[in-house]
């Protein structure tokens, strides 16, 4: 397994404590809900505070779209018409659901100082 892979298995588990195995855990927690879910779940189940770490955490990927739609989901919970547009902004924004597997590789490529050394256990 890659230490990228690594990385990303950890954040999945909501462990490592460096800046980007925090980003990235914050990030993939909105991620799933809103993939799974949609806008208006996604918008009851975290405050909107919450959302805006998810925001910041999707900036610092440098996905700044990603960033905009996060902190337009509180909208979800009160308009039908805001929830659709947003499920529907979400996937045309990533519908091969790339993006963030993709932004997270780059960054970790050229910052993997900002998250937590890898570590192996023996075999």
């Amino acid at each position: 397994m890659r230490d990228v892979d690594r990385v990303w298995s950890r954040a999945c588990r909501n462990e490592g404590t460096g800046p980007g195995d925090r980003h990235l855990s914050t990030l993939l927690q909105v991620h799933g809900v809103l993939l799974n879910s949609g806008a208006a779940v996604t918008a009851g189940r975290f405050p909107p505070a919450e959302l805006l770490t998810a925001a910041a955490s999707a900036e610092y990927f440098g996905l700044h779209s990603l960033a905009r739609l996060l902190r337009e989901i509180p909208a979800a919970a009160i308009s039908r018409h805001d929830e659709q547009r947003l499920d529907d902004e979400y996937h045309d924004l990533d519908p091969d659901g790339l993006m963030i597997p993709a932004a997270f590789e780059e960054h970790y490529a050229e910052s993997h100082d900002d998250f937590d050394p890898v570590t192996t256990s023996p075999r």
